[in-house]
């Protein structure tokens, strides 16, 4: 699943209506605010931003999903508060564990 920032309100949704309950194996890129930083107000996640991204890849685990692999998309990266090029992209790959035998 890509859908460009609107993963987080997908994924709420998503775990709202219990739709991952039969999900074996779930492949999905997230993205912070600051992959629009090509937008004039050039946007920054804010510390709720943070906390809600957070809580939305804790409660899929709570699920039982476990992270197999993440990868870091290169091609979305802004500079960070210290001046670092951080990156505002990441592919994560997840595992139900209630399917492994």
């Amino acid at each position: 699943m890509d859908v460009d920032y609107s993963e987080w309100d997908v994924l709420e949704n998503m775990l709202q209506e219990r739709m991952l309950d039969r999900v074996k194996q779930f492949v999905f890129e997230i993205h912070t605010k600051e992959v629009f930083r090509r937008t004039p107000s050039r946007q920054k996640s804010s510390l709720d931003d943070l906390l809600r991204y957070s809580t939305v890849l804790t409660q899929i685990e709570l699920l039982g999903f476990r992270k197999w692999h993440r990868h870091i998309n290169k091609s979305g990266h802004f500079h960070g508060r210290d001046g670092s090029n951080r990156p505002c992209c990441y592919e994560l790959s997840y595992i139900n564990s209630n399917y492994v035998a």
